[in-house]
């Protein structure tokens, strides 16, 4: 049981492996001799001078921490999820300490309540002065400190973004208090939420229904802007597997919006949509994920491939111009916002305007780029169009009509008639 915890470990070591992670000493008013804690920094955070990361907190700066930054870099790598600052907290798991809770009243003990203010209120400050931090921080802990993260939830104005609970350690009292929490209040924020939360086949028989209780009561809340997330792993051979599995969901979870377009999110939210709407809803995407995680990303061109052909096929083509420029602010160095426009008016038989924008798009192409021999078919095609296009005649060659000729013709004079002499 122990060698598949063992070979994790070890893998989420290896990928650390060179990576920057500082062991560093924080002041604090709370504690007396300050707290100690780890902290990842992608190694683009002293090159890239605009882009901002997400911060996760992980309450564990051993076993946890190791595997949260193995499966950050791992989907970071995959482009899943952005590269984020990972802070793991020294907690005094052996005398329990830091995240205890009165078991009577389910509330934070005097030491938890002094580890809770130091989150607040001086390490998230720390790190924001310190760092390229961006708005989106995200809070991880197992067990007892699964069920202690639980508390920020009733915080007025949110300090989280993302809640991952694992295998918390859940009581009556627990319920009781997240039931007092008002969570539909989240929903006036101009924000997002998420809760993930999981369980596993060898939770106690009680905790396994106060999981159960604890997801159908806050699924029954229908929040908007509180996105929940539940894993009950019953078919795994031994705890630290639930462990392991717990990271990647939650990924899918609290970054759901990062990820380029998926055949799910295509035929759930997209394929209906308008040619205007498709490009309004990818423009969404992209600003939506720069506002949440800070994250200067610009528009995948999987994802511009994504939406093109209701663009193309839809209202005969008659977007492609909006697409086009759209592409052409996004990657103006890319051929594929001029190649659009050019579609556009090839499909309105402008064929003078789409050799235009044809050539200015493979003006752009490497001549080493594998595609410039087939895109210059696009040139050949309207070129030839262009030539078998019906001429216009000048003004000066055109007959006049019936009509026109009888206005022209002259009236004879009266005082030329003989009849009038």
């Amino acid at each position: 049981m122990k060698k598949l915890f063992l070979i994790a470990l070890t893998f989420a070591s290896l990928s650390l492996y060179s990576q920057k992670i500082l062991t560093t000493k924080i002041t604090s008013r709370e504690f007396s001799g300050g707290r100690t804690a780890k902290i990842y920094i992608p190694k683009e955070h002293d090159i890239d001078t605009l882009r901002k990361y997400p911060v996760t907190i992980v309450l564990d700066n051993d076993y946890l921490f190791d595997l949260y930054v193995g499966n950050s870099k791992i989907y970071a790598n995959a482009d899943l999820t952005p590269k984020q600052i990972v802070v793991g907290l020294d907690v005094d798991t052996k005398n329990n300490k830091d995240v205890s809770i009165v078991k009577k009243s389910g509330n934070l003990t005097t030491n938890s309540r002094k580890f809770y203010n130091y989150i607040k209120k001086e390490l998230i400050p720390y790190l924001d002065a310190t760092y390229k931090t961006s708005p989106y921080f995200t809070i991880v802990g197992d067990r007892d400190a699964g069920n202690f993260l639980l508390h920020f939830l009733k915080e007025e104005k949110p300090i989280f973004n993302a809640y991952v609970s694992i295998s918390p350690k859940l009581s009556d009292q627990t319920l009781r208090l997240l039931s007092t929490f008002d969570l539909n209040r989240l929903d006036a924020f101009d924000n997002q939420f998420y809760l993930y939360v999981s369980s596993n086949a060898f939770e106690s028989k009680q905790r396994k229904t106060l999981y159960k209780q604890l997801k159908e009561g806050l699924e029954s809340l229908k929040t908007e802007k509180l996105h929940l997330a539940f894993n009950d792993y019953n078919e795994i051979p031994n705890k630290p597997t639930a462990l392991v599995k717990a990271l990647p969901d939650a990924f899918s979870n609290i970054f759901g919006l990062y990820p380029r377009i998926s055949k799910e999110e295509y035929d759930t939210k997209i394929k209906d949509l308008g040619p205007l709407e498709a490009i309004k809803y990818l423009e969404s995407k992209y600003l939506d994920i720069e506002y949440l995680y800070g994250t200067n990303l610009n528009v995948r061109f999987e994802d511009i491939y994504a939406i093109e052909g209701i663009v193309i096929d839809k209202l005969d083509g008659d977007y492609l111009r909006v697409l086009g420029d759209f592409v052409m602010i996004k990657h103006p160095n890319s051929h594929l916002g001029e190649y659009y426009v050019g579609k556009y008016h090839e499909l309105g038989r402008n064929y003078e305007q789409a050799l235009f924008y044809y050539k200015e798009a493979y003006g752009k192409m490497e001549l080493s780029d594998p595609n410039a021999e087939p895109f210059y078919e696009n040139i050949i095609r309207v070129e030839k169009l262009l030539k078998n296009a019906p001429k216009e005649q000048p003004l000066e060659d055109i007959p006049l009509d019936d009509e026109e000729n009888k206005e022209e013709e002259e009236t004879p004079d009266e005082d030329d008639d003989d009849g009038g002499l």
